[in-house]
C-alpha cells in the first residue's frame, strides 16, 4: 500500500535543496478550495479592511488638495458705536457698525508645502493596507490547506472503514464458520461467542471511524460553505493515487529539507515571516511620522463673498475679498512629539523581535517537520513487510481453521494482527500526507 507516496508526489514532488515545483491538484479539491476562498466569512470580512484601507490612502492624499468652503454668518448687535452732529441744525447720527451683521463668503484653503507630513502619511497608510493584504494572505493560504487536510481525512477515513468492513466480512464468516462447528460437535460455545464479541467490537470501531469521516465532512461544509461538498474521489487518492495526472510511480521517496545551508530565500516565502517583514516597515513608517508631525506648514487661503459694516453704510452688504499665506511653525506641545517618537521605536525593536521569533519558529517546525517525515517514512517501510506477514499468517490459520486444527485465540491473534497492521500503515500513509501538506504551507507554496 504505497499510494500514499503517489499522492505525496503529487503535492510537493521532492524536496532538497529548492522549492517544489507545482502540481496536478484533484479537481474536485481544487474546487473546494475555490468555494472555500469565494464563501469564508473571515476572508470576507478581511476584504472589507482592506478596502476601507486604501480609502484611508486616499484620505491621506487629500491633505495637499485643496479645500473649498461655503461660509455664512449673521449677528445682531445693540447698541453698536454709533456717532451724533448737527447738520442744517439737525442731529444727525451716524452709526459706526451694523446692528445686524452679514458675512457670507466661499473659502479656500490649499497646503503649499508640509515638510513630508502628507507623504509619510499616505506611506503610512500604505504599509497598513500592505499588513491587510498580506493577512489576507495567510488566511487564505492557511484555509487552502485546511480544505485539503480534511479532503485528505476523508479519503483517508473512508479507507479506514473498507479495511474495517473487511475485517467485519471476514470475523462475520469465521462466526458462521464455528457455529456449523459448533453443531457438529467440533467446536465450542465459547469459540462462537468470542468471534461474535469481535465482529461487535469491530463493528464498534467502525461506528467510530464512521463518526469522523462525519465530524470531517461537518468540518469541510463550514470551511467552502457547501453543505454537501462534493468528495466522491477522496479515497481514491489513497487507492490509486494520481497516476493518471503523470504524477512519478510509487515509492518515490518524500525528502526532507536540508537546513544545514543557506535556505533563507526558500524559508523568506512563508507567509508568517512576510506579515512579520511587512509590520516591520510599518513600524519604520511610523518613526517617519512622528519625526514629521512637528514640521512647520504653509498654506494659502482666501475668501470671496458679501459682508456689511463698511463706512459710511454699514448696514448695505459689499462685495469682498481676502487672501494670504499661512505659516505655522511648532514650538513647545508639552514632548509630546518626542515622546511619540520613543514609543515608535520601541514598536520598532518588538516589531524586530517579532521577525526573529517568525523566522525561528518556522525553522523550528520545518526540523520538526523532517524528524516526522523522516519516522514516518522508515516505519511506513517496515510496516509493509509486518502487513505482508499478518496476512500470509491470517492466511494459514484460516486454512487450519477448515481443517479444524487451529484454536480460535490462535485465529483471532491473526486476525487482529492483520487489522492492526493495515490500519497501522494506512494512519503513517496518512501522517506522512499531512506532513506533506504543512511543510508545502509552511514554504509559503499554493495549492491553486
Amino acid at each position: 500500500m504505497k499510494s500514499i507516496l503517489i499522492v505525496v508526489a503529487a503535492l510537493a514532488g521532492s524536496v532538497a535543496q529548492a522549492q517544489t515545483q507545482p502540481v496536478p491538484l484533484p479537481d474536485e479539491l481544487r474546487t473546494l478550495i475555490q468555494q472555500a476562498n469565494a464563501n469564508y466569512p473571515v476572508l470576507k470580512q478581511q476584504d472589507q479592511l482592506i478596502r476601507a484601507g486604501e480609502l484611508r490612502i486616499d484620505i491621506a492624499r487629500t491633505a495637499l488638495r485643496p479645500s473649498v468652503n461655503l461660509n455664512g454668518n449673521y449677528t445682531y448687535i445693540t447698541p453698536v458705536p454709533q456717532v451724533t452732529f448737527p447738520i442744517n441744525g439737525q442731529e444727525a447720527t451716524l452709526k459706526l457698525a451694523p446692528n445686524n451683521n452679514i458675512n457670507g463668503n466661499v473659502g479656500i484653503g490649499q497646503t503649499i508645502y508640509d515638510f513630508g507630513r502628507t507623504e509619510a502619511a499616505v506611506r503610512q497608510a500604505t504599509d497598513n493596507v500592505q499588513v491587510l493584504r498580506r493577512t489576507y494572505e495567510l488566511t487564505q493560504q492557511t484555509l487552502g490547506y485546511q480544505v485539503a487536510a480534511a479532503y485528505y481525512g476523508v479519503g483517508f477515513l473512508q479507507k479506514s472503514l473498507a479495511v474495517q468492513d473487511s475485517v467485519i466480512k471476514t470475523a462475520g464468516a469465521n462466526v458462521r464458520l464455528l457455529a456449523t462447528r459448533l453443531q457438529n460437535g467440533d467446536a465450542l460455545e465459547y469459540d462462537v461467542l468470542t468471534q461474535a464479541v469481535r465482529v461487535k467490537v469491530a463493528t464498534n470501531r467502525r461506528i467510530e471511524i464512521q463518526n469522523q469521516l462525519e465530524r470531517q465532512l461537518a468540518l469541510l461544509t463550514y470551511l467552502t460553505g457547501i453543505p454537501n461538498p462534493n468528495v466522491s474521489e477522496a479515497v481514491n487518492q489513497f487507492n490509486a493515487g494520481l497516476a493518471a495526472a503523470g504524477v512519478p510511480a510509487a515509492g518515490t521517496p518524500v525528502q526532507p529539507l536540508d537546513l544545514s545551508g543557506d535556505v533563507q530565500g526558500i524559508l523568506a516565502g512563508n507567509k508568517d515571516v512576510q506579515l512579520a517583514q511587512d509590520r516591520l516597515r510599518a513600524a519604520e513608517t511610523d518613526i517617519l511620522v512622528n519625526k514629521r508631525a512637528g514640521q512647520p506648514s504653509i498654506a494659502f487661503s482666501g475668501t470671496a463673498g458679501f459682508k456689511n459694516g463698511y463706512p459710511l453704510e454699514v448696514e448695505k452688504p459689499r462685495a469682498n475679498m481676502a487672501a494670504g499665506i499661512n505659516i505655522v511653525v511648532p514650538l513647545y506641545a508639552g514632548n509630546r512629539y518626542n515622546l511619540q517618537n520613543q514609543a515608535a521605536h520601541l514598536n520598532l525593536n518588538a516589531s524586530r523581535y517579532a521577525l526573529e521569533t517568525a523566522n525561528a519558529q518556522l525553522r523550528q517546525s520545518i526540523a520538526q517537520l523532517n524528524a516526522d517525515i523522516r519516522s514516518n517514512q522508515t516505519r511506513l517501510q517496515n510496516l509493509e513487510t509486518q502487513v505482508l506477514q499478518a496476512r500470509k499468517a491470517l492466511d494459514i490459520a484460516n486454512a487450519r481453521l477448515r481443517n479444524g486444527v487451529i484454536t480460535n485465540v490462535e485465529l483471532q491473534s491473526a486476525e487482529t494482527g492483520l487489522e492492526e497492521a493495515e490500519l497501522g500503515q494506512l494512519n503513517f500513509q496518512y501522517q506522512l500526507l499531512l506532513n506533506r501538506l504543512e511543510l508545502k504551507r509552511l514554504l509559503g507554496e499554493s495549492l491553486q
